[in-house]
């Protein structure tokens, strides 16, 4: 019972960077799509049929030896790759690490189209982000800023946005 308080006590004091949730996305997109990738030598895709003894068995895409779809994949980590190093980590996204985004997306999804049947929808998840990242670059939001506004600078000049009647 200790054991496991202390394992909880080392998760929760685990914090995560600070990044605009623009990087994270396209991180994540990232993370999928090397897993996706790493997928390929795990997941058994390829079914093949013994001619002499009419037996079918199912093998991974490095074991029948198709190192040319194993290349192909790497398009969708070179895909994520680049919108991760277009994207700034700390700010929101100008207008040229969003069209970079949209494009990522795009293309992703070509590749997803043009490879259902052999391993695009491995990388579903990865484009899920994309996409992610691409709608959420586009919403607009303020900037925080890291000073405080005075009580000269706000519209109610006191910083009291109501005030206080006296009902009797």
């Amino acid at each position: 019972m200790a054991r496991y308080a202390a394992i909880t006590i080392q998760v929760n004091a685990m914090k995560f960077p600070r990044w605009d949730r623009i990087y994270y996305f396209v991180y994540f997109a990232l993370f999928f799509a090397l897993a996706s990738l790493a997928g390929l030598f795990v997941i058994p895709l390829v079914e093949v049929t013994d001619i002499a003894t009419g037996d079918v068995y199912v093998t991974t895409i490095s074991a029948d030896a198709q190192w040319d779809i194993v290349w192909l994949s790497l398009i969708p980590v070179f895909i994520s790759g680049s919108a991760l190093w277009a994207v700034p980590k700390y700010e929101k996204p100008d207008n040229v690490a969003k069209i970079n985004i949209w494009v990522s997306t795009f293309l992703l999804y070509v590749f997803i189209a043009m490879m259902i049947f052999v391993n695009g929808i491995l990388f579903i998840p990865s484009a899920m982000f994309m996409t992610a990242a691409a709608v959420g670059s586009q919403v607009t939001r303020r900037e925080r800023t890291i000073f405080a506004k005075t009580a000269s600078e706000t519209k109610s000049g006191k910083g009291v946005s109501k005030r206080r009647r006296n009902r009797g």
